[in-house]
């Protein structure tokens, strides 16, 4: 619960928002000049073949003013104050064009566009690198973008999918719904080192600052673009932007408006369908709403043989903690289906001018499996939530997110395995197999609550003067985890919740016939646990010819720990570190000290280009390196009971103790180079190389050593065929190999569960065919995930993910414009 402090600091904060933004907005208002309007309209066609582009988006872009085009390719934007403007026509897959306008008071401007298909990267419009709108080959950070159109073409279980061949993205693939991605090293189970936001609004999961992933309400129909910034954000973005940031962006009913239907089937029971209608008003009021279900089975882990007195099997479950003999998976649990489920809505208003308000609402509820750094989590009727209102003008943005969450009836397959293995080894009762268990009380008794809030809040304004640009804005968020004290130490009444406060500035200036850009970010956040943190970037950004440009930057980014992190309780053993702990041996002598846990910072150098060479060949190079202090370590054990007792400042003991530490210095190093060739704009191929390094670690004699858990090498490539032979269709066929690596958290550790100690080299390949319908809005879709069925995993403790099937077919019909 918020406490009465919070409650009134953030109603005051709010109120003062609210009176300055009507203050701003009443003063824009046009006064007589809102009734001196004109209309303009045209056609957007397909400049080789005059075909009329249905859908594409037509923006004034000094105002939130705009439309898509009808299925006859026409368009028109009614209520435009007199006055000349710039006018952005965009559409998946074409060049955008611009073009400038007038419009007179009760007159009707037509303006008639036709767009050339694209045929190279790096013009496309980005916003998640500076916080404003920019080409990708201009942004100062190592930024890319998946379009709708990619998405289409990228197949896979989810939209998360499409991510998987991203320069410097390590993916991994653990089910039909579960998809994670992490960049930079040290990935784990529970990555809080990449920030998740929607739409520029935050999309982490409250009780844990985890991202919501698979658990996000957005439904792929809806997505315009998923961003992602590969290396640390801090200076914008604030805490657990720290090697990078992932921004999905949805479109607005004037991005696309109609109805959108679309169906899958295929393997493992797969059934999936997805919805989305959308549609304006008199260019004033704007509504769209999604939906999504989806079920199937998911894959299991292979059942080997039961492991021998001291040896280890990644599903096989039972104490001492880690597992050695006891129950597999399948066993203990009732079975692999999987089901999903999720809705989003959302009102816009335009008035003032550019001004719009926006109201948006969302739910989703999940049963699937989960890995976590302490094993495997049942989840049975997980919710996440969310409300969000924004208000928008050119210069000004304003919102407030609550998100929440319910675990449902979640549970530890972890904690039933060990739950087994007493009841059998107790010689007071007649239980001897697992036949004689009652499973069903055992999954309840491991249940685990998490109820969790977070109250998300931001304030930006951004304007330009001459060749300086510039933004500012401020933060606030309340994270309010309530877990009932059942993995958190919240019970008792404890109050375990956290308030973050940030702000930040960022000037762009343009030198030398803007052929030279300076970019300077400052941010200074501090936080309710662990006071104040400050972080700065810096880049040069140069165009040494025309379509190409060298950047040299600097970034500082920092985490802070996780509600986790701090506050952890799981069972008597797995603990968080906000106060600290005392290590003693069985004699009660000090042996060492555990400090409590400090933000985890990194200072990075990065030199990159991007750049066209001729008119088909895009390259996009990125060379860093990276120094971490305060590294957060893995839930990883530092006394194991017997040996080494670990206590609680105020001397409580807690015996075997796993937890979070601040241990070593790092430093990393590592080459990214992405390479795409477009032979025409019917086919092209593209690659990507990325080499990761743990240059040097230092650390005490007693700390725990520190693994990348990432594979050190990755090679990813696709190959892209459009109407070759006959129009309408495409064939994509994509593949990623990585190099073997050695990964552990608490639970996991290959070098005791697997026979080599390492996860395996693999290579995994994907192909997907589309096919529209001419002249009925129909795609069709095959998706073949795991081409070869590549027997192995990306992860330790993910199943093996067979070779996956599926048929879809996707229904547009463009129009609700009213």
């Amino acid at each position: 619960m918020l406490s009465s402090n919070t409650v009134t600091d953030m109603m005051r904060i709010w109120t003062g928002l609210a009176c300055f933004l009507l203050f701003f907005s009443v003063g824009a208002l046009p006064g007589d000049a809102a009734q001196r309007t004109g209309t303009l309209t045209g056609e957007v066609r397909d400049a080789e073949t005059d075909e009329p582009l249905p859908g594409a988006n037509v923006v004034l872009t000094e105002t939130s003013l705009g439309a898509s085009t009808n299925a006859d390719g026409s368009y028109q934007i009614d209520g435009v104050p007199e006055g000349t403007y710039t006018v952005r026509v965009s559409f998946v897959g074409y060049e955008d064009t611009t073009f400038d306008v007038s419009i007179t008071s009760g007159a009707t401007a037509r303006q008639n566009v036709t767009l050339q298909p694209r045929t190279f990267l790096g013009d496309e419009i980005v916003v998640t690198g500076s916080r404003r709108a920019e080409k990708v080959l201009d942004s100062p950070v190592n930024i890319q973008s998946v379009s709708a159109a990619q998405l289409q073409e990228s197949g896979g279980g989810t939209f998360l999918s499409a991510l998987s061949n991203l320069k410097g993205v390590d993916f991994v693939d653990v089910g039909i719904n579960g998809q994670g991605i992490s960049a930079r090293g040290f990935n784990n189970h529970f990555n809080t080192r990449m920030l998740s936001m929607t739409d520029g609004r935050v999309a982490q999961l409250p009780g844990t600052g985890l991202p919501q992933g698979n658990f996000l309400p957005t439904s792929q129909l809806d997505v315009q673009s998923i961003e992602v910034i590969v290396g640390p954000a801090s200076a914008l973005y604030g805490p657990n932007a720290h090697t990078g940031v992932v921004n999905v962006i949805t479109k607005s009913p004037w991005d696309e408006s109609g109805v959108a239907l679309d169906v899958r089937g295929g393997g493992n029971d797969l059934f999936d369908t997805n919805i989305r209608a959308a549609g304006t008003i008199n260019d004033a009021f704007g509504w769209k709403v999604t939906g999504q279900y989806m079920t199937a089975t998911d894959f299991r882990p292979e059942r080997g043989p039961a492991p021998d007195a001291g040896e280890a099997e990644p599903h096989y479950y039972s104490g001492p903690f880690p597992a050695n003999l006891g129950s597999f998976e399948a066993d203990l649990i009732e079975d692999y289906d999987v089901e999903s489920i999720s809705t989003e809505g959302s009102l816009y208003y335009r008035f003032a001018g550019d001004w719009m308000l926006e109201g948006s609402f969302g739910f989703s509820e999940n049963d699937n499996l989960g890995i976590t750094n302490n094993g495997r989590n049942r989840i049975l009727g997980w919710q996440v939530n969310y409300q969000n209102i924004q208000l928008s003008s050119s210069n000004w943005y304003a919102q407030f997110t609550r998100t929440a969450n319910d675990a449902g009836d979640t549970y530890q397959i972890n904690g039933v395995g060990e739950s087994v293995a007493d009841l059998i080894a107790d010689p007071d009762n007649s239980i001897t197999s697992l036949a004689d268990v009652d499973l069903p009380a055992l999954r309840g008794a491991n249940r685990f609550t998490d109820k969790g809030e977070l109250l998300d809040s931001e304030l930006q304004y951004s304007n330009s003067v001459g060749n300086l640009e510039f933004i500012t804005g401020a933060q606030l968020r309340q994270y309010n985890p309530n877990s009932e004290g059942t993995f958190l130490a919240d019970g008792a009444g404890q109050d375990i919740s956290a308030t973050e406060v940030g702000g930040y500035v960022q000037a762009d200036y343009y030198m030398l016939d803007d052929r030279l850009r300076l970019n300077t970010a400052a941010r200074v956040d501090d936080h309710s646990d662990y006071g104040t943190q400050f972080s700065p970037k810096a880049a040069l950004v140069y165009t040494v010819a025309p379509e190409n440009n060298l950047r040299i930057g600097y970034n500082r980014a920092f985490k802070s720990p996780t509600v986790l992190e701090s506050n952890l309780r799981i069972g008597d053993f797995a603990r968080g570190n906000i106060d600290g702990y005392t290590l003693q041996d069985p004699d009660g002598n000090v042996v060492g000290e555990i400090s409590p846990l400090e933000p985890e910072e990194v200072n990075s150098l990065e030199i990159g280009y991007k750049g066209q060479l001729g008119n088909r060949v895009y390259v996009d190079a990125v060379a860093y390196n990276s120094w971490y202090t305060n590294f957060i370590s893995p839930l990883s054990g530092v006394a194991d009971g017997a040996n080494v007792i670990a206590t609680e400042p105020d001397g409580t003991v807690i015996g075997p103790l796993f937890t979070y530490t601040n241990f070593g210095e790092a430093t990393v190093r590592g080459v990214e180079l992405g390479l795409n060739y477009f032979a025409s704009d019917r086919f092209n191929l593209s690659g990507n190389v990325t080499w990761i390094d743990l240059a040097d670690f230092e650390k005490e004699e007693s700390a725990p050593d520190l693994n990348l858990n990432v594979p050190e090498v990755k090679l990813k490539g696709s190959a892209t065929m459009r109407n070759v032979g006959f129009d309408n269709y495409s064939v994509s066929l994509t593949g990623r190999w990585q190099s073997a690596y050695e990964f552990q958290t608490a639970y996991w550790n290959s070098t005791t569960m697997l026979n080599d100690g390492e996860i395996d080299a693999r290579f995994v390949a994907n192909l997907n065919v589309n096919y529209s319908i001419p002249q009925t809005g129909v795609n069709l879709q095959l998706s073949v995930s795991n081409l070869f069925n590549n027997e192995g995993t990306d992860v330790l403790g993910g199943p093996v993910r067979d070779r996956l099937i599926w048929l879809g077919a996707t229904y547009r019909f463009n129009g609700l414009r009213f």
